[in-house]
């Protein structure tokens, strides 16, 4: 796990409770969702980190 999938897991994570918990839909919540759907495309594109030793 590398600081881009956490990044991603913890700005859904926070989307998720301000829009459902908080009941807060406006624009600069969903800025969130469109950063976290970001990092989860750049980490599928450029996979996991591969230490060889």
């Amino acid at each position: 796990m590398n600081l881009t999938l956490v990044g991603a897991i913890v700005l859904l994570a926070t989307w998720a409770a301000l829009v459902f918990v908080a009941h807060v839909g406006s624009g600069p919540v969903q800025l969130l969702y469109a950063a976290a759907a970001i990092l989860f495309a750049r980490r599928i594109i450029a996979g996991a980190p591969k230490f060889l030793s």
